[in-house]
This record gives C-alpha cells, sequence and structure tokens, in this order.
C-alpha cells in the first residue's frame, strides 16, 4: 500500500506543470513554518547561534525561506522519478566534476559528504546518471510508513540506500569495490561522534567519514546540490580531502566540517534542518573534543 501512495504522489507531482508546483510549494510554506513549533523553534535557535547579530524579525525571514526551501526540494523530490536523462542533464550544473572523476580514478573508493542544502537528493541521483554506482547511508526517510517505498524508487534511481543500523560493513564493501559512499554530515549525531567547532561552537560531527576514509584510505569528496531558481540547481564537488594529510581523525573532521560550513553559510536559506544543533545561544559552550552524549533528535544520516 505504502508503494502505491508514494507512486500516486510521485506522478502527481511530476503531472503538474512546474510553475504550479513550485508555486503551491512556496503557498505552503506559513503553513508548515505556524504548524510545526518544534521546528520553527530550532530553527530560530540555531539561527540565534549562526547569526548572532541579526535581529528577531531577519532570524524568521530566514527561517521561513529554509521552510520554503524544504516545501520546494518535497515537490522535487516527488517529481524526480519522472524525470528524463535529459531533463535532468539541463536542470543541472556542474562544477567540478573532474574532482570525483580523479579521486575515483585513485582506485580506493571515494567518500562523498553532504548536507542537507538545496536538493541533496538530487546530487546523489546525478551521480548515478554519470555512470557511478552510489551507495548512499539514510535513515527513515519522510517516514517509516513511506521509507520503503523511497528505498524502492532510489534503487530504480541506481541508487543503493545502507541503513545506519547496517554498521560500516556494507560501506567498506562499497568503498572496497571503488564504489563512492555518500554522507550527509549534518543528519543525526551519533552517540560516539567526535566535537569539532561549527558555526564557533563545539559541535558533536558523525565519526563515519574520518574514520572510514581513514581505515581504507578512500578520499573525501565534499558535493553540494545548491538550487539556483524554480528548478534549476548547481551541483559542486570540491577538491578531495586526503586523510593521508591529517595527523589525527578529528582534525579531519574539522576539514570536512569546515568545507560544509562554508557552503551551508553560503547558501543559508536554502539549509533544511529542522532540530537544534546547540542547547541554547547562551549555553556554556564545552570544550572542543570533550565527550560527545547521545544526540538530540532529528532526521537525517550520518554514518
Amino acid at each position: 500500500m505504502s508503494r502505491l501512495i508514494f507512486g500516486w504522489l510521485t506522478w502527481l507531482a511530476s503531472s503538474l506543470p512546474p510553475w504550479l508546483g513550485y508555486t503551491l510549494a512556496d503557498l505552503a510554506t506559513g503553513l508548515h513554518w505556524y504548524g510545526f513549533p518544534a521546528r520553527r523553534h530550532a530553527v530560530l535557535a540555531n539561527l540565534a547561534v549562526i547569526l548572532p547579530r541579526a535581529s528577531r524579525s531577519d532570524r524568521v525571514r530566514v527561517g521561513k525561506r529554509m521552510v520554503r526551501s524544504y516545501n520546494r526540494m518535497m515537490y522535487e523530490f516527488f517529481r524526480l522519478p519522472h524525470m528524463s536523462r535529459e531533463q535532468l542533464l539541463a536542470a543541472v550544473e556542474v562544477v567540478g566534476k573532474e574532482n570525483l572523476d580523479r579521486a575515483v580514478a585513485r582506485g580506493r573508493g571515494v567518500i562523498i559528504t553532504s548536507t542537507h542544502l538545496g536538493n541533496w537528493e538530487l546530487g546523489a541521483v546525478m551521480a548515478a546518471q554519470w555512470g557511478y554506482a552510489i551507495h548512499a547511508v539514510a535513515g527513515v526517510q519522510l517516514s517509516r510508513w513511506l521509507s520503503g517505498a523511497v528505498r524502492d524508487t532510489k534503487t530504480e534511481l541506481s541508487i543503493t540506500t545502507i541503513a545506519p543500523e547496517d554498521g560500516f560493513r556494507k560501506i567498506i564493501r562499497a568503498l572496497e569495490h571503488n564504489d563512492p559512499v555518500a554522507l550527509v554530515v549534518d543528519g543525526n549525531l551519533y552517540q560516539h561522534g567526535q566535537t569539532v567547532e561549527w558555526f564557533g561552537r563545539p559541535t558533536p560531527f558523525p565519526a563515519g567519514p574520518g574514520v572510514l576514509a581513514q581505515r581504507t584510505g578512500a578520499l573525501v569528496v565534499p558535493g553540494f546540490c545548491e538550487r539556483t531558481g524554480r528548478g534549476r540547481f548547481r551541483i559542486t564537488l570540491e577538491p578531495p580531502i586526503d586523510p593521508a594529510a591529517f595527523a589525527t581523525t578529528a582534525d579531519l573532521h574539522q576539514a570536512i566540517a569546515a568545507v560544509a560550513e562554508r557552503h551551508i553559510r553560503g547558501h543559508l536559506d536554502q539549509w533544511c534542518i529542522f532540530r537544534p544543533l546547540w542547547p541554547s545561544p547562551d549555553a556554556e559552550a564545552a570544550p572542543v573534543g570533550a565527550a560527545v552524549g547521545t544526540p538530540a533528535a532529528g532526521r537525517g544520516t550520518g554514518a
């Protein structure tokens, strides 16, 4: 039944003219903003840290744009299975694809790190269109009821989904086959994470990217898919980060976090994170490198 419902949603989204789909997504911004107070409070708390000198009204303005971006992403996500390869290629500008190509040519696998920025799902789809066997780590998607249907759809789009509970084994196997593995680094933060300085605050960071890179020798390629207009996107693939260049895993994580922060700051109104990342703007900061407790709840992934 969930597969039928999901199929109906994708058909409905693809049947709408794009101008109408985006208009409806934008009109739902107010409903989303005021209808989910926990998300609203989390966004404003995060923005208080990221934009400490901004007024509350400015933060609210940015927060509403974040919600609008998420609504647009959901419309784009449901439309995606019905888009042709030609439509995808025409909609996306790519910067730095040679960085991914060279990293894969090295032959030791590639870890693509990303964030919930713009349309992060489209980035994996495009990599699959380029002929790469993409493995994406993802937890519950949309809802537990629809998660299986979403995974089936991604399989049809040539993306293999790895659940966080599968551990490192499947990821290491993919890297040994020289396949790219995609990890989002701003999703749920796990109990055994590494603390980094992020947006000027000590922040729990998923341990997966650095640990996997140092264990396997895979290069880390930060990649982001930012929306440049309605139905228009730019995928940016940064130069590879070589784990061998860092003395510790903590240093490697800090380098990965710095690239992610730069892209988020550049497109803050497209960052779709709706859980508090820090206790409060006034909370006393723990020293970088301190032990990390159980993370706050939120949707997303990180190994």
